[in-house]
């Protein structure tokens, strides 16, 4: 190998030379510059070395602002500034050697666990306060501060604090401005943590990056940060013009004093913030009632808060190094953030609600804190598009730009809507069957497609059926005399032995042989959950491939439960079988297992207490984990629309649908993303009708069924099937084939043996819809 790798070629490689560093391998690579973990030859240790692109290099401005920036940063005396051993020029090559940091950053650390505790968070702001005050002193200024540049030294053991280094200093975005070198993907700042001056273009001091630190506190505390929005010019808006979010209004564990912090330091004109970084963060302290070093629990979730350990670290979070603003994403695209009330009439599963109360935060409405600048919409919009345009003054953005949006193939994912998408009225036979014990919810065929189990409000209803769509009733069973714990869910199992029905705090195992008969001894035994103070909410419900184990839903309990079913059924279900718990934040109710049996997909209706509607989510579990340590199985999740509700697998388990309930839309998630990079992993968006819950794919996975309830609304004509082609969905066309009239609010499905008729379980009007699938477009 060559000592020296010219800079003309660009290429370089492990195993390359650069000024006296080995390089090893690549672990970063972003618009601007390219990170090496590399081995100082001369002092024979690691480092995080990146190396310049080509054309800045070229350009002989940037080249002398890069060098004397980035000594001015290294000279900064700061323990939580990553170190700068070195800066300089090789044949042509620019180049920055920082300490390798192994550990996570704070960005991945939220993405995994959510919101962290109080005291935990203000240890850390604690620290990157006191950094930036130092480089401030010294008339440095970091223009981008964000939880992706917080990184966490893994040499803290467990028990001990916290040592955080507030990384990027190294190249600064100075360099960039005065040289005047703004190309496609490279950026002075992102967008959820950026200043309303930073965006403007003026001058700019310390106090654009405490503002940056609010956000980022603000998403520390509770999983997201204060603006988001599905769109960059949105988010500018917002960061302009809008009021920050009530910290307590997503957050109401903690106290009110905590809101003033952050309206004063998320406040539009700069003189309104706090005179330092560090005055910020010990006023937040105070607020919080959190005493020095108090830096709760490690893990990064709460005794009080469990839900918020579950969620992914990305892959490329592991090992994180001395710089991280290149290699992170810097636009989160996400639905609205809107606030939202779960446990209304709707999510429980029931009938139409009433109208519902919003609750909204009071902005302050004294003090310079409170003072809001409000511009017209069309000047504001015209400022922006101008700004885009000339690239920003201080920071540019380029929505072109493959580090600031989604992957290649991703979707924003949806917020709330009204809306309903438009399409035509399919003339499809059907039949409908009136059942004579109530409203159905669940429907279940036996292993023979003789007889036909549904839920009622109840208990069960056995049907049989004749040819074509002939059915009549012949049983029922009484599992609760209380209509308001109804049964819900069913499964048959493998062996077509046993109907396994969500009732009440667990589920009704009921013998197959004996439904079918209509003789006494129905039922085998009862799965209950223990501790569950009230009414769980038993929903949804799926067998392990071995029928070991089975999975539950419990919406009021705010978790899954496993049961070992084969221990339940050798003791003659009279020994305890319950294996465990795992909390999945708010109202989970869809759940489904992938073909080949390794994972659970979950949905929740909500990730946190809010005011309706809200963003929910989807979570990934590992199956065989699930059986043995429900609490450890938890892979990922992510954000799955308003009020997701039911959740289905292709049968090649690539694609995972989801109901977006409040959505109005049914959501195609990449099953492979979901569990490695999920804020990237919403490949398709439908729109359909109102309130779409239930959904079956059919015709061998080419068309997918969507059940519109109409919940929400009393509307006679909203109730109806949306038809979806699943190919032209995933190739991004337009995939609404049309409607199909239903009964009153549509729930279930399930497919009638030979594949030509799809049943709906019609909840409100007492009613089975018979369609007949070989007349479907």
């Amino acid at each position: 190998m060559s000592e020296d790798v010219p800079a003309a070629s660009g290429g370089f490689a492990a195993g390359s030379r650069i000024a006296g560093y080995l390089l090893e391998e690549q672990i970063g690579r972003g618009g601007m510059a390219v990170v090496f973990r590399a081995v100082d030859e001369r002092l024979e240790r690691p480092v995080a070395l990146k190396i310049m692109a080509p054309d800045l290099a070229a350009d002989e401005a940037f080249r002398r602002r890069f060098i004397r920036e980035s000594r001015a940063a290294a000279a900064v005396d700061s323990p939580h500034i990553i170190p700068v051993f070195e800066a300089g020029e090789a044949n042509g090559v620019l180049y920055i050697a920082m300490r390798y940091v192994r550990g996570g950053d704070v960005r991945s650390l939220v993405t995994r666990f959510g919101p962290l505790p109080p005291g935990r968070v203000a240890e850390m702001i604690s620290q990157v306060a006191s950094a930036l005050d130092a480089a401030h002193e010294r008339g440095l200024v970091h223009r981008d501060v964000k939880p992706a540049n917080m990184l966490l030294d893994a040499s803290s053991g467990a028990g001990e604090s916290d040592h955080v280094y507030l990384s990027d200093f190294g190249l600064t975005k100075t360099a960039l401005s005065v040289s005047g070198l703004t190309v496609a993907g490279q950026f002075l700042g992102t967008l959820d943590y950026i200043a309303p001056e930073q965006i403007e273009g003026r001058q700019l001091d310390g106090r654009v990056d405490q503002y940056a630190l609010g956000c980022t506190a603000f998403e520390m505390l509770t999983g997201s940060p204060p603006f988001q929005r599905e769109s960059a010019i949105a988010i500018m808006y917002a960061q302009l013009s809008e009021q920050p979010p009530a910290l307590t209004s997503r957050r109401p564990d903690l106290p009110l004093e905590v809101d003033q912090v952050f309206f004063k330091v998320l406040s539009k004109a700069s003189a309104d913030r706090y005179a330092t970084c560090r005055e910020f963060s010990e006023a937040m302290r105070e607020a919080l009632g959190i005493r020095p070093y108090d830096s709760g629990q490690r893990p990064g979730f709460t005794a009080d808060r469990p839900a918020a350990q579950s969620a992914s670290l990305p892959p490329a979070a592991e090992p994180l190094i001395g710089v991280a603003g290149e290699a992170s994403g810097t636009v989160r695209q996400v639905g609205s953030d809107g606030p939202a009330t779960v446990g209304t009439p709707q999510d429980a599963e029931g009938t139409r609600p009433g109208p519902a109360d919003h609750a909204h935060q009071p902005w302050p409405t004294t003090g310079k804190a409170g003072r809001l600048r409000r511009l017209p919409p069309a000047v504001l919009v015209g400022g922006l598009a101008a700004f885009l345009a000339l690239g920003g003054g201080a920071f540019y953005f380029a929505l072109a730009s493959g580090s600031a949006a989604p992957k290649t193939g991703s979707l924003a994912v949806p917020g709330c809507t009204t809306a309903v998408a438009p399409a035509k009225t399919l003339s499809v036979p059907t039949h409908f069957t009136t059942v004579p014990s109530g409203n159905p919810f669940g429907l279940q065929f036996s292993a023979n497609g003789k007889y036909l189990f549904t839920s009622t409000p109840t208990g069960v209803s056995v049907l049989v059926r004749g040819p074509g769509t002939a059915i009549s009733q012949h049983h029922d069973y009484t599992l609760t005399n209380d209509p308001v714990r109804r049964p819900k869910g069913m499964v048959l199992t493998t062996d077509g032995k046993y109907l396994l029905v969500a009732v009440g705090n667990g589920i009704a195992v009921m013998k197959v042989a004996s439904l079918e008969r209509g003789a006494a001894d129905v039922k085998a035994g009862m799965l209950t959950v223990p501790n569950v103070a009230g009414y769980g909410g038993a929903v949804g419900l799926v067998l392990s491939p071995d029928d070991r184990y089975v999975f539950l839903t419990l919406q009021f309990a705010d978790e899954m439960a496993v049961f070992n079913l084969q221990k339940a059924e050798s003791s003659g279900f009279s020994n305890p079988s319950y294996v465990g718990a795992v909390k999945l934040h708010l109202r989970p109710i869809g759940i489904t297992a992938s073909p080949d049996g390794q994972w659970l997909y979950v949905t929740s209706l909500a990730k946190s207490h809010l005011a309706s509607p809200a963003q929910g989510l989807i979570n990934v579990l590992s199956l065989a984990k699930a059986e043995q340590d429900p609490a450890s199985s938890v892979v990922s999740w992510t954000e799955a629309g308003c009020n997701p509700g039911r959740a289905s697998t292709s049968a090649d388990g690539k694609i995972v649908w989801i109901t977006a309930r409040t959505s109005n839309a049914v959501l195609g998630f990449s099953a492979d993303r979901l569990r490695t990079d999920p804020l990237h992993a919403l490949m398709v968006t439908v729109p359909v009708g109102t309130t779409p819950v239930g959904e079956i794919l059919a015709d061998g996975g080419k068309l997918l069924l969507v059940a519109d309830t109409d919940i929400n609304d009393t509307s006679a004509t909203a109730d109806n099937i949306a038809v979806v082609d699943v190919q032209a969905a995933l190739a991004g066309k337009p995939a609404l084939l049309g409607y199909i009239r239903s009964g009153q609010m549509p729930r279930e499905f399930a497919v009638a043996p030979g594949g030509q008729y799809l049943l709906v379980a019609d909840n409100d009007s007492a009613q089975i819809q018979w369609v007949d699938l070989s007349k479907l477009p």
